[in-house]
């Protein structure tokens, strides 16, 4: 009697699964799901805007956006130390700086060439009660999150006086605004280059 013959099927990994969990691995960054789902779904090419990023990744490209608890926080404590009448021009230049400045894997902020030492003591305290930051990839004018409840999704980062400012206790700061969900923004371009040929994407 002929033995049947057993082939053990071997799992296909995509590439961008690889690529991602070595993000993960080399960098600490955690791409959202569905965005890993989509970007695998609409097979797109490597150099293609809203995918070339994940393969040529650098810690430049992370963006922090703050909200109004964690710079009442800052602005307080910073008071305490300094004085109800500090100039915060200071801590305004260092809040500027430190979110281009955001170390994912360490989860600090780092720079060779400004001290972020009381940042980093209010974004622990921050992170301690509970409380989180918007973490972001940077697609020049838009951002895609990482976390928080809008992770996965893309909130457009408008350029100088058209952007959205908010002010808390004197300090100013950038919001994102129009979240889109990056699966629906890609296939929106890609109904509108099947509409119009000569659509540049």
């Amino acid at each position: 009697m002929a033995k049947n013959e057993v082939k053990n099927a071997t799992t296909v990994i995509h590439p961008f699964i690889k690529q991602c969990e070595f993000l993960k691995e080399e960098f600490g960054l955690v791409i959202p799901q569905s965005s890993i789902d989509c970007l695998i779904r609409f097979n797109l090419p490597v150099d293609h805007y809203y995918y070339s990023l994940f393969w040529h990744f650098d810690s430049d490209f992370l963006v922090i956006f703050y909200n109004e608890k964690f710079i009442q926080g800052v602005v307080d404590r910073y008071q305490k130390v300094y004085g109800a009448d500090a100039d915060l021009k200071n801590l305004q230049d260092q809040l500027d700086e430190a979110k281009f400045e955001y170390d994912i894997k360490n989860d600090f902020f780092h720079s060779n060439t400004m001290d972020f030492d009381f940042i980093n003591q209010c974004y622990a305290e921050f992170k301690a009660s509970g409380e989180e930051l918007m973490v972001t990839l940077n697609f020049d004018y838009e951002n895609l999150l990482l976390n928080t409840e809008l992770k996965g999704y893309v909130g457009q980062n408008y350029f100088s006086f058209n952007g959205l400012y908010k002010t808390t206790a004197g300090i100013q700061y950038k919001q994102l605004e129009d979240f889109k969900l990056l699966e629906d923004i890609i296939q929106n371009l890609l109904d509108n280059k099947d509409k119009n040929k000569n659509f540049l994407f």
